[in-house]
């Protein structure tokens, strides 16, 4: 999964520093020679290299950040990597995908996810999904094939809903389908995103 979350990280960076550049030429309306492109570059490398977030993406940063130093191509270096990006993105199967959903929750907002354990008491706040449902709902190519039931304990599982159906990759959709009254553990199915899905969602 390691491998996984690199691209994840360097398609976010990438694609924000591609933003950073047509963002201020939308806004400028003007021109933007190349070496003011770099200069713009450079100080969006600077502070993107520090933060933790970035960790596993440091020694590409650092690259661009020589080749913008230099002033050389280092928008069309952006665009390899994103075209890369994309390439590598093709061979995600669901399970990627999943993983990829758990990351965000828990490292943008703070929801831990694991296994359901029935010897051990759900905790307030952490996603459970059972291993007996995953081997259901997952095939043999790691695809979902059946709604995956999660479930939390909170007192508005409606954000979390929320926040998955507002995930940028935007796989998967969340639906909350009851709460215990007994111990306030909410069941939350999660559905992949399908032409149709998506078309009546948009509606």
């Amino acid at each position: 999964m390691s491998k996984l979350k690199y691209h994840q990280q360097l398609s976010e960076f990438v694609s924000s520093a591609l933003l950073l550049i047509y963002s201020h030429l939308n806004v400028t309306g003007r021109f933007l020679p190349k070496e003011k492109r770099n200069e713009l570059l450079i100080q969006y490398f600077k502070k993107q290299i520090k933060l933790p977030r970035n960790a596993m993406i440091k020694k590409d940063i650092k690259s661009l950040l020589i080749i913008a130093r230099k002033n050389g191509e280092t928008e069309a270096q952006l665009w390899s990597l994103h075209a890369m990006n994309h390439q590598f993105a093709d061979k995600f199967t669901d399970a990627d995908r999943l993983f990829t959903l758990l990351t965000y929750l828990y490292e943008e907002h703070g929801f831990e996810s694991t296994l359901d354990d029935p010897d051990i008491k759900r905790e307030k706040g952490v996603i459970y999904s059972s291993e007996k449902a995953i081997e259901h709902c997952f095939n043999s190519d790691n695809e979902l094939i059946e709604p995956l039931p999660n479930y939390i304990i909170m007192d508005e599982p409606n954000r979390l809903v929320e926040l998955i159906n507002g995930h940028e990759e935007g796989m998967f959709i969340a639906e909350h389908v009851s709460t215990s009254i007994e111990d306030r553990c909410a069941t939350l199915l999660l559905h992949k995103v399908t032409a149709s899905s998506s078309s009546a969602a948009a509606q």
